[in-house]
């Protein structure tokens, strides 16, 4: 019942819209009506509470503004909306929102009069109302599925933006589809060649930053408008939406759902990919890509305030094949002081337990003398890169059928008949592709030097330091730092260098193994 202790009834407007735009339905003209049939009947307007963007599938008691209504509802008689259906298109969400509100002596109404609680009459043709409100819901949530379901299946772009690297564009049939972006792609496909090269994806961060590209999330708005290209951008590249977007399988063209550890790939009825765009990468690309990623860390990292030159090019000579690693130490006065160490320069108990009392290097000189060295002795030299040439070799492929069927089984859990039985028919798809694939003969592929017509000095020249490190590794460059036994003036005669590549050295087989590792070269 409506109280009536007071002269004037207390009214809270509510407006609620899915989707706020300028329609007759816009949560503004709902306000503007509420406000109208309050004055109508000398209502006192006390409270206005709006939910734009909120679906009417959610309970009252969950939305944002609703909640403001019940924190004061002590002070109101009665809620007003525009329609019942403002209020709930879910019959048992409606039903408590009714007793819960009886239980504060406060009522409901709406502006098309739809609403009458007054007699229990009134209450089940509310009631009814709302029933029909939550059919057609459900009914237009199972066009929406059916429909994506059909351009799922078809390889069609279901909406949204297109991810970095890629377009929307019309597949031709009516609909939409993903195509690769001749500006962005070739800016992805650079850091996938660098990363799989051995660059940190750390040092790829800071090189797009400092080149000035824009992020993904700047290059969205700048096709938007928003901003007048080329812009500085107003956001940074960063670590982690960069390193799940060079984990997700959309850059091979695959359709992909979830986020995340909860992101798989759509399938057919056959259990392969469902492709919504050409692939940005190719097979072999993409799992050497990923490869070089399990590599580098298996969380990602923020990246490093500077790129270590000599990571696994310097060494202790008097440690047991200790790499020396680089460490900045910053001083209080803004001074910096970047060293490489040993782990006796590091541990106390190594230096009492072993045969060397710590080596320490600044950075600086360590870095300045391998440079002229290199420089001076091998500048002038043609350079020649490491390519792999020839063979056939299916690992990548065998190792995604076992990643495929792993996937489909532990989808299995908590499925049932239908569902159940078309998860198993591509269970079964993808395990026989995997048995003719282990079936296949593997041929290793070979290393060979290829001349890149650079010399040494301009291969040096072209790269940014973490380039130049590799360039060192594929060198087998090695500098042995001897420890400087109390002294303190800088003496380039306790470093010993040699270079591999360049003629018979002892190391040579230690720095392939090392190249392998770090610059991706094997999966």
């Amino acid at each position: 019942m409506i109280p009536t202790q007071h002269k004037r009834l207390r009214a809270a407007i509510y407006a609620r819209l899915s989707r706020d735009d300028d329609s007759s339905q816009s949560v503004n003209t709902q306000v503007a009506d509420g406000r109208a049939w309050c004055a109508l009947r000398g209502y006192d307007v006390v409270l206005v509470a709006i939910d734009s963007g909120v679906s009417g599938a959610v309970r009252p008691e969950d939305r944002e503004g609703f909640r403001e209504i019940l924190d004061q509802i002590h002070g109101i008689d009665v809620v007003v909306a525009r329609s019942l259906d403002r209020y709930s298109r879910h019959v048992s969400h409606f039903a408590n929102l009714v007793e819960l509100l009886d239980s504060h002596g406060t009522t409901l109404a709406d502006v098309a009069g739809q609403c009458d609680l007054t007699s229990p009459y009134g209450r089940f043709v509310v009631t009814l109302m709302v029933a029909f409100a939550q059919l057609e819901r459900e009914t237009i949530q199972g066009r929406i599925l059916r429909s994506r379901q059909q351009l799922r299946s078809n390889g069609q772009w279901l909406g949204g933006a297109a991810p970095y690297g890629f377009r929307i564009v019309p597949d031709g049939r009516g609909g939409k589809q993903l195509d690769l972006d001749p500006r962005t792609a070739p800016i992805l496909r650079r850091v996938v060649k660098r990363v799989i090269e051995g660059h940190t994806l750390s040092a790829e961060v800071d090189r797009l930053n400092a080149e000035g590209i824009l992020s993904p999330a700047d290059w969205r708005k700048a096709q938007r408008g928003q901003l007048p290209p080329p812009a500085p951008g107003y956001s940074a590249w960063s670590y982690s939406p960069l390193y799940e977007h060079l984990r997700s399988p959309v850059l091979r063209g695959y359709r992909v759902q979830g986020k995340r550890s909860e992101r798989r790939v759509v399938r057919d009825s056959e259990g392969q990919p469902i492709r919504v765009g050409p692939p940005l990468v190719d097979d072999e690309t993409w799992a050497r890509l990923q490869a070089a990623l399990d590599r580098a860390a298996s969380t990602p990292r923020r990246p490093r305030k500077k790129a270590s030159l000599l990571l696994h090019v310097a060494y202790c000579a008097v440690c047991t094949d200790d790499a020396l690693y680089f460490n900045s130490r910053e001083y209080g006065n803004g001074k910096r002081r970047d060293v490489y160490g040993c782990m006796a320069a590091r541990s106390r108990a190594v230096r009492e337990t072993g045969p060397c009392p710590g080596t320490t290097v600044t950075a600086a000189r360590l870095e300045e003398t391998v440079e002229s060295w290199l420089l001076d002795k091998y500048g002038d030299w043609p350079f020649a890169e490491v390519v792999e040439v020839g063979g056939y070799d299916n690992r990548a492929r065998v190792a995604e059928l076992r990643s495929d069927i792993d996937e489909l089984a532990a989808s299995l859990v908590g499925l049932r008949g239908a569902a159940k039985d078309a998860v198993l028919r591509q269970l079964d798809a993808r395990q026989e592709a995997l048995e003719e694939a282990l079936n296949e003969p593997v041929q290793p592929r070979r290393k060979v030097m290829r001349e890149t017509g650079r010399t040494v000095s301009e291969e040096w020249a072209a790269r940014d330091t973490a380039g130049r490190r590799l360039l060192l590794l594929s060198l087998g460059v090695r500098a042995e730092v001897q420890p400087a036994y109390g002294r303190r003036a800088w003496d380039a005669d306790r470093v010993s260098l040699s270079a591999g590549r360049f003629g018979a050295d002892p190391y040579q087989e230690r720095m392939a193994e090392i190249l392998d590792e770090e610059a991706a070269a094997e999966l």
